[in-house]
């Protein structure tokens, strides 16, 4: 060592630091990386739960009131009419022809199958078109066909289903024409 350095060192009686009270300086910083992340975690809570919209979200048509699903004690019927395609297969000149009756007791069922009349239109004509003239041909097609329709239909309405009943509780065929 040189002699700047021997003099920068400190006296040999100078009493060393206690190592008892040596961290004092420890505790507030502690606090602080503790507590910092989680006022900030608390603080979003906060401000998200202040900001989140409310789920009270009715499905509605438009310009009018809530949808009743209760159901109501009395039969309701909705008339789906002009359901044509062609029937799948070789032969493409083979058709069939379906005007169906529905039948419900939902409060406002007519309303509700107004509202997704094409979406049921559109899964009615896509199941009546994978049957083929041959499949027409066969006893009991037309209970195939309203077993199909019914399953169909409460898939795609599953959301306005009251528990563990269907929205549509029986379909009536009032045409059924198979060339």
């Amino acid at each position: 060592m040189c002699a700047a350095q021997l003099d920068e060192l400190p006296d040999t009686d100078t009493p060393a630091p206690s190592s008892n009270g040596g961290g004092g300086n420890l505790v507030p910083a502690l606090i602080a990386i503790i507590l910092a992340p989680a006022l900030t975690v608390g603080m979003m809570y906060l401000v998200i739960k202040m900001n989140k919209p409310e789920n009270t979200v009715t499905p509605q048509l438009s310009g009018q009131g809530p949808i009743d699903m209760e159901p109501s004690g009395e039969e309701k019927f909705y008339e789906l009419n002009s359901l044509i395609t062609n029937l799948g297969g070789p032969i493409k000149s083979r058709y069939i022809n379906l005007e169906l009756k529905l039948e419900g007791q939902a409060g406002d069922f007519e309303k509700i199958l107004e509202m997704n009349e094409h979406r049921i239109r559109d899964k009615a004509l896509s199941i009546m078109g994978g049957y083929t003239y041959e499949d027409a041909q066969l006893d009991g097609f037309q209970e195939r066909v309203r077993v199909d329709l019914s399953k169909a239909f409460s898939s795609e309405l599953r959301k306005y289903r009251d528990g563990g009943s269907d929205l549509i509780r029986q379909i009536y065929f009032t045409q059924f024409v198979v060339q």
